[in-house]
C-alpha cells in the first residue's frame, strides 16, 4: 500500500547552534500515528560546503511534538 506524506514547514530554535532555523519536515502516518520520515534543514553552517556535522538532536523535540 503507498503511504501519503504530508510536508510542513516550521521554525525552532536549534538545540545545537541556538539560532532560529526552518525545517521542511515530512510526516506519514503509521498505524494512525504520526511519524516523522524526513527533516531538511535550512541551517547555513549545514548548507555550505564546510565540513560541519549536525547531530540532529532537534529530531527528538519534533517526534515529542507529534506525540501530543
Amino acid at each position: 500500500m503507498k503511504q501519503k506524506s504530508r510536508w510542513e514547514k516550521c521554525q525552532i530554535k536549534c538545540p545545537e547552534e541556538k539560532i532560529d532555523t526552518e525545517l521542511l519536515l515530512e510526516w506519514q502516518e503509521e498505524n494512525g500515528k504520526k511519524v516523522l520520515k524526513s527533516a531538511s534543514c535550512k541551517n547555513t553552517k549545514l548548507m555550505d560546503l564546510k565540513p560541519e556535522d549536525c547531530q540532529w538532536s532537534c529530531w527528538e523535540e519534533l517526534e515529542k511534538e507529534s506525540k501530543g
